[in-house]
């Protein structure tokens, strides 16, 4: 924060906007700290002191952060969270096992993208929670549905990706590598994968998102443990507090292995990164 204060918010060329791009990540993340906080005030206000909405509906954030408290001291949080952390792992560790090596195919065969390609589309055009009723059909009842529909929901971001950065690849380079010898495999390993590197990274960002997705759709309708069913069963109870609680508790989730991905970008391909504050 006083590095932030030190530079002072300089408005004379390019306002606000370009006050924000000059910042450092101390004051960027100083910036979304003062933001945080005034919402949460204001909330708490309006709330929590005015009494303007119900705290059945929306419950103040001193309500959530003992919603919280409750969840941690009964065990609800953990046991439901461990579940949850086991089926998300499991289902995005199968589509990024799955979704490379088929988008790698896709974007260097035209006959695999025509046979693949319009399914692939179809399937990831689909809401996951249509295909909620049939998980529980085909795995019957457990982690089983939610592995699936996390596995369903993350595959087509990296599949798809990696099969657009493929198709992106300089075809100069690529007729130079053939000249100096290189064969197909040669091609993937020093042509191909560094050029999809930053599309393999977007769709693999875009994949965590829409896996916590999934797995919220799937433990909110019908599954007995996870932290889906814990939202539902607060909500139920109209113990809204530790159901907001729950849902902090995701939003941290998704966020985190965001940012985990954006860390491995950082170390394996640091390029990609460049000129970006």
């Amino acid at each position: 924060m006083t590095a932030l204060l030190a530079t002072g918010p300089n408005l004379g060329r390019g306002g606000v906007a370009a006050w924000l791009a000059g910042l450092s990540a101390r004051g960027k993340a100083a910036v979304i700290a003062v933001e945080v906080v005034i919402l949460l005030v204001l909330w708490q206000l309006v709330v929590g002191v005015l009494g303007w909405i119900s705290p059945v509906f929306l419950p103040p954030p001193l309500a959530i952060a003992q919603g919280f408290g409750e969840i941690v001291a009964n065990g609800s949080l953990a046991a439901n969270a461990g579940v949850s952390a086991q089926a998300w792992l499991t289902g995005f560790a199968l589509a990024v096992v799955v979704g490379i090596p088929v988008g790698l195919l896709m974007g260097t065969s035209l006959p695999v993208d025509r046979v693949i390609g319009p399914i692939a589309w179809t399937i990831y055009a689909t809401p996951s929670i249509a295909y909620q009723p049939l998980a529980k059909a085909w795995f019957g009842f457990g982690i089983g549905p939610v592995i699936f529909l996390v596995t369903i929901s993350a595959i087509f971001p990296i599949l798809l990706n990696v099969a657009a950065g493929m198709r992106t690849t300089n075809p100069s380079i690529i007729r130079a590598a053939r000249v100096y010898g290189a064969g197909r495999m040669r091609l993937y390993r020093s042509v191909y994968l560094p050029s999809t590197i930053p599309f393999l990274f977007a769709g693999l960002r875009q994949a965590v998102v829409l896996a916590t997705i999934g797995m919220v759709v799937a433990e909110l309708a019908g599954s007995s443990s996870g932290m889906g069913a814990l939202i539902i069963r607060a909500s139920n109870t109209y113990q809204t507090d530790q159901a907001f609680a729950a849902i902090a508790v995701v939003v941290l989730w998704s966020v985190g292995m965001t940012q985990v991905v954006t860390a491995i970008e950082r170390g394996v391909a640091p390029w990609t990164r460049k000129g970006k504050r």
